[in-house]
């Protein structure tokens, strides 16, 4: 890079799509906020709602599907940003801020867009946890990292809304995540779920279940015929979802967005993996416990598996309690 990235005004952030991303991400905004007067986002519309209350926010757009609206966000935001920083990998996201025409812009060289970027970083060779390789592009760029905890910035309105969901389950409440966007292969058994819930009602735990419209049926059978249950799923945005997790006193989900939601909020957690690799993308969280079992073919990084996912079969529902009473102690 022949000229510094600049540090003046305020920063334009492409935010990662996946939700996990931008969580394991959020240590790059409180970093940024020491060397700008403030920083506009870009990204999904769910995953900006976990930064709604980021200080000095100066602006979230949305980003809409399609190759056409591209070029309009591209339109309604040219010219106001000096400085553009790319934390996805994409072709689209460099030639978004190349139309709208941001004068810094910088980003892992990947997917053939070195030419769009005016600072363009070479990507790590080494294995790095991903919030590690989001700071890795900071660090390239001149920028000190001193921040490295996981954060979120909920606004206020998601935090009441999350209140009135949990007024008939009171304390201790255990939720429940039994999805995982990636595939199959990052889900444990349902049946194992439910089996879970069942011995942490018995202990006395209200019982909440949160995902998406696509884990509804999942939840309803989890949550189905106990005293002090619900099913959550599809229910809420993802603000609100995070703001019900931190009225959790324990957390059980898969490797998945919202176990690192909850990371990012220190509650209690058990994590499950399977098919991937807690090094690169475990919970960080001093309060998580991560189980995995010791098969040869994991960590895979496949969406599905033909070997009978053995994976998760070795994982017993008394091993992740017995991690669940670890957690709570």
């Amino acid at each position: 890079m022949s000229q510094k990235f600049d540090r003046q005004g305020v920063l334009l952030l492409r935010l990662p799509n996946w939700v996990g991303d931008a969580v394991m991400a959020s240590p790059v905004l409180v970093n940024l906020l020491a060397s700008y007067e403030g920083i506009a986002l870009i990204g999904r519309p769910h995953v900006l709602g976990l930064f709604q209350g980021l200080p000095a926010l100066k602006g979230l757009f949305s980003l809409p599907p399609g190759r056409r609206n591209l070029i309009l966000l591209a339109r309604k935001i040219k010219g106001r940003f000096k400085c553009g920083l790319l934390l996805p990998n994409s072709f689209s996201s460099a030639l978004l801020f190349f139309l709208a025409r941001v004068k810094f812009r910088a980003g892992y060289v990947a997917d053939g867009r070195r030419l769009l970027l005016t600072h363009p970083v070479k990507k790590p060779y080494r294995c790095l946890h991903q919030r590690d390789y989001y700071l890795k592009l900071l660090e390239a760029l001149g920028f000190e990292t001193p921040f490295k905890s996981l954060r979120l910035f909920l606004p206020e309105e998601a935090i009441k809304r999350a209140e009135s969901f949990l007024t008939e389950l009171p304390p201790p409440r255990a939720i429940i995540a039994p999805g995982a966007a990636f595939g199959p292969a990052k889900c444990w058994p349902l049946y194992r779920y439910r089996a879970l819930a069942y011995h942490l009602r018995r202990k006395g735990f209200s019982i909440v279940v949160v995902g998406s419209a696509a884990e509804h049926e999942a939840g309803k059978e989890i949550a189905k015929d106990l005293a002090r249950a619900r099913n959550l799923c599809g229910l809420l945005d993802l603000a609100t979802t995070a703001a019900v997790i931190t009225k959790a006193d324990l957390f059980v989900s898969n490797d998945s967005g919202l176990m690192h939601v909850a990371a990012a909020l220190r509650v209690p957690q058990v994590a499950i993996f399977g098919s991937t690799d807690p090094k690169i993308t475990g919970p960080l969280n001093p309060k998580a416990r991560i189980i995995k079992a010791d098969v040869s073919c994991s960590p895979c990084f496949a969406r599905t598996c033909k070997r009978g996912y053995l994976c998760f079969e070795k994982i017993q529902v008394t091993e992740v309690l017995e991690a669940c009473w670890q957690v709570v102690r």
